[in-house]
């Protein structure tokens, strides 16, 4: 411990800012142009404060600027499904996705692309208070429904509380969708800078057992893995790629999201 904070100190001390945080550092080394130096602070602010969209966002930004591209995207995955709001990190992951060699491929329905572009305008907790609010609203309409005299009341706390409950469950669904894509890691980007993917789990020694070859930046779904050992190097995994190719990929090619 005290070597990392006498490393820390020495950091600080080479850019000026003694008394900095390592937020702080991070960001003055980055606006310095140091962007292997704000990557280390970065990474040492995950390690000591955890992590959130806006350091996540700065992290694939400075591997952005270090001509990283998988990595850069990996981080602003990470960034939008911490805070699905978060514009900055999905126009930045939309400009990087186009300089990359394999283009996205999205095979979601018109419908499903409706569907989840409604789920990430707002976080899981605003979808989880609106439903909460719309249930008690529902709540609030059967008690005076129960106690008024006034059939004209009745009939609008009737009508009103049965809409405000129905869509109450509307937003818990919406709510609960958000809230498993929080925690969905059956992503990966590949972060080499080319990897061969094989028909089966080892790798390739021919034409006949080559797939085909993904380059960096490329999003796969893990739909099955074979672990052999402790290492990266030792686990295979199957993975989906656009919705119709699937193949085997080694660990050490990428990384979940």
């Amino acid at each position: 411990m005290k070597k990392i904070l006498l490393i820390i100190s020495l950091i600080a001390g080479s850019f000026g800012l003694k008394g900095a945080s390592l937020p702080e550092m991070a960001d003055s080394a980055y606006n310095e142009l140091a962007y292997s130096e704000a990557l280390r602070l970065y990474e040492a602010t995950l390690d000591s404060l955890g992590g959130s969209a806006d350091l996540y966002y700065n992290i694939a930004n400075t591997y952005y600027r270090l001509q990283q591209p998988g990595k850069a995207i990996l981080w602003y995955e990470r960034a939008i499904m911490a805070d699905p709001t978060h514009d900055d990190a999905r126009a930045n992951l939309e400009f990087v996705n186009t300089t990359i060699t394999d283009k996205p491929i999205d095979n979601r329905s018109l419908i499903k692309r409706k569907y989840d572009s409604l789920v990430d305008s707002a976080s899981t907790d605003t979808w989880a208070w609106a439903a909460t609010l719309l249930f008690a609203i529902a709540v609030t309409g059967a008690v005076v429904y129960l106690i008024s005299g006034d059939v004209t009341v009745r009939k609008i706390c009737f009508f009103g509380g049965l809409g405000a409950l129905g869509l109450s469950i509307v937003l818990l669904v919406i709510a609960a969708t958000g809230a498993s894509r929080s925690t969905n890691h059956e992503y990966a980007i590949v972060t080499s800078p080319a990897a061969n993917l094989s028909t089966s789990p080892r790798a390739s020694t021919d034409a006949s057992t080559q797939a085909f070859l993904l380059h960096e930046g490329t999003k796969v779904e893990l739909v099955d893995s074979l672990i052999k050992g402790n290492s990266s190097a030792d686990c295979w995994y199957e993975v989906n790629v656009g919705g119709n190719a699937r193949a085997w990929i080694n660990g050490e090619d990428i990384e979940r999201i």
